[in-house]
């Protein structure tokens, strides 16, 4: 059962990477879990790791200098808030549970992070014969296999979006040469999720940037681990 939650936490918590995308450089973008089947449908633990992603939404903003991705689950108990600028540094901003915490970090300090925890030894598959449209924007197949096997990725990776927003954690820039608008994350003999973008528009307020950072516990990456809190999405 932990090594569940870990794992949701991994796939809804996004990793940065900057996409090479050429048409749109500002937006606004919404993604919710849109299918969660679990293996065993009558296990009361699945049924458990079920009720808590229901209702999990990403709505991610971006602009060419900056952006800015706020991850609400588990009923609104978890939300977490990251800020990424034109340089690859990142600002966490998590309250859980009535904690506040602030995670800041560079980029180099992220690539560190990255490599000592093995993140990114996937394999790509590449599908360009096999396209669809989400939101009006072609996307194409690509297949991402663990090295270690699991978990098996799914996603459906679009050229026409830029920026340098929050992603699934672990995937290469380079390999995935895209934006994924849809992604399924299974683990052979406990579940299969889908997310999905399912909203996106072409502006929005600056104004979102600036929320509330008051009251929040500046933590390092170390700390919040040695506190069972895992990693968020670093």
């Amino acid at each position: 059962m932990k090594r569940t939650i870990i794992a949701l936490v991994l796939f809804i918590s996004f990793f940065s990477i900057q996409t090479n995308a050429q048409k749109y450089t500002k937006g606004y973008m919404k993604f919710e879990i849109s299918d969660f089947k679990a293996e065993n449908a009558d296990d009361p633990q699945m049924k458990m790791v079920e009720n808590m992603i229901k209702g999990t939404t990403t709505k991610l903003y971006f602009k060419k200098d900056k952006a800015l991705t706020k991850i609400n689950s588990m009923g609104g108990m978890s939300i977490i808030k990251i800020l990424i600028d034109k340089d690859g540094n990142s600002e966490m901003y998590m309250e859980m549970m009535g904690q506040k915490f602030l995670i800041k970090m560079d980029k180099k300090k992220a690539e560190e992070l990255k490599k000592e925890q093995n993140i990114g030894k996937q394999e790509y598959t590449h599908h360009k014969d096999k396209t669809k449209e989400i939101l009006g924007m072609t996307a194409h197949l690509v297949d991402v296999t663990s090295k270690e096997g699991e978990p098996k990725i799914e996603m459906w990776v679009t050229n026409e979006i830029d920026t340098k927003a929050m992603v699934q954690q672990g995937i290469d820039n380079d390999e995935i040469g895209g934006f994924p608008l849809e992604y399924t994350v299974s683990i052979p003999g406990q579940f299969a999720m889908t997310t999905k973008a399912v909203k996106f528009k072409e502006d929005f307020k600056d104004s979102v940037f600036d929320f509330d950072k008051t009251g929040f516990q500046e933590k390092t990456i170390e700390e919040l681990k040695g506190m069972g809190m895992g990693g968020g999405g670093f």
